[in-house]
């Protein structure tokens, strides 16, 4: 009978086949058979295995989710896994040993670089702030009045952003003869006044470098500065000569050439701070009319003795030993009125702080008046219209040669005491 080829691979020893053949052929048979029986029970086995040991975690980057299948029993082991390197500044929730089981969850926070800038000074930061506004509040910066260089809703990217910031200060500005309390976020003195929208011009002084960084609670004053020019037609003094004579008693003084006040015009470069004068220089002078100076000749010869009676008393007063008015020597006041007065000085205090404020004080130490001038200096301004010497004068003739010499060399003449004209 005829046998397939099928049939006789699967019977190998149905025929009248070499007995010993188809014995050793059934053996190796059946040990394949064994063989794939057990590596199929193998992998039935492990794949049991791995179904009771895999987990499945939520691991979340940034607040995106995604499900992670493993046989990792640590976080660090689950992120290693699903590929995910933590960096130095990145945050992980749980902590990286933390065991893990089948549902847990994992939170990964990438750490992001800001180059900040607070009032001026920078620093690099590192945050897992996802916005500006989360970094604001992670850095500690809540307050309402915050400049912030980026909107506060801005996304903070993975590699990091330049973020500059600018906290409220209080000023206390002084300008104009005013003081007030300023809030501001400038960030220094030339920025706070452009934010004021102040007119500060380069000459005008402040009390602050305006590159100066602003602090909080610091003081501000501005004092504004003018240079002016001011052309002056002003009094020339003239120079006073005396020569001896002996013709004349001690006491005796004679004029041959009155002086006459001369004529000059000053153009003056003034200084004002707050509208108030601090300093007077003289940049043009012009000559319009020379002075004449004055000369005279004084009495060297003594007086002869007048005989006394030892029985008539002496009825001429006693002069004073002090400071009071000695009008008796040297001549009399001439009674010519002074011109009207400029204004704008105060002369009473000048003489307040010369002479105890006593016109007519003559201590014998050579200075005169309220206003202590030598002899030689009240001549050559003019005093010499009024009386020969100052304390002989009244207030009001002593201010107005006081007034002539001002015009000519400013409050010089008084050095210790000349700043209390402008009081």
């Amino acid at each position: 009978m005829l046998r397939s080829p099928l049939y006789a691979a699967v019977f190998p020893c149905s025929d009248r086949s070499d007995q010993r053949v188809c014995q050793d052929l059934i053996a190796r048979r059946s040990l394949k058979i064994a063989l794939f029986t057990l590596v199929i029970a193998g992998l039935l086995g492990g794949s049991l295995a791995w179904a009771s040991l895999s987990k499945t975690v939520t691991v979340s980057v940034d607040g995106e989710e995604r499900e992670v299948s493993t046989l990792a029993s640590t976080v660090q082991g689950v992120l290693d896994s699903a590929d995910l390197e933590v960096a130095e500044h990145d945050v992980v929730v749980p902590d990286a040993s933390t065991r893990v089981q089948d549902g847990s969850s994992i939170a990964l926070q990438r750490g992001r670089l800001l180059n900040l800038t607070v009032d001026g000074v920078t620093s690099e930061v590192y945050t897992t702030a996802r916005s500006v506004d989360e970094a604001l509040d992670q850095l500690g910066f809540r307050q309402s009045q915050l400049e912030v260089s980026a909107s506060r809703g801005e996304r903070v990217p993975v590699d990091g952003m330049d973020l500059t910031i600018n906290t409220p200060r209080l000023i206390t500005l002084t300008i104009d003869g005013q003081t007030r309390e300023v809030v501001t976020t400038a960030t220094d003195v030339e920025d706070f006044l452009d934010e004021q929208g102040l007119d500060v011009s380069p000459q005008d002084w402040t009390s602050l470098y305006r590159t100066q960084p602003l602090l909080d609670r610091m003081r501000l004053q501005v004092i504004r500065v003018a240079v002016l020019d001011f052309p002056v037609v002003e009094p020339l003094p003239f120079t006073v000569t005396d020569t001896p004579d002996d013709t004349l008693f001690v006491g005796e003084r004679e004029v041959d050439t009155p002086g006459v006040l001369g004529e000059r015009f000053v153009n003056y470069r003034v200084t004002t701070h707050d509208g108030v004068e601090v300093a007077r220089h003289e940049v043009a002078i012009r000559i319009n009319v020379a002075p004449v100076n004055e000369v005279a000749r004084v009495g060297t010869k003594p007086r002869p003795s007048t005989p006394t009676s030892s029985s008539t008393p002496s009825s001429s007063p006693t002069p004073s030993s002090g400071g009071g008015d000695t009008r008796s020597e040297g001549g009399a006041n001439t009674g010519a009125p002074p011109p009207p007065r400029a204004g704008g000085l105060n002369w009473d205090a000048l003489a307040r702080c010369e002479a105890g404020g006593n016109w007519a004080i003559n201590t014998g130490n050579g200075y005169y008046g309220g206003l202590q001038y030598d002899r030689q200096t009240w001549l050559g301004n003019g005093g010499g219209a009024y009386a020969p010497l100052p304390h002989l004068a009244t207030r009001e003739q002593q201010i107005a040669v006081g007034e002539v010499t001002f015009a000519a060399r400013g409050s010089s003449p008084w050095p210790a005491c000349g700043f209390h004209l402008f009081d």
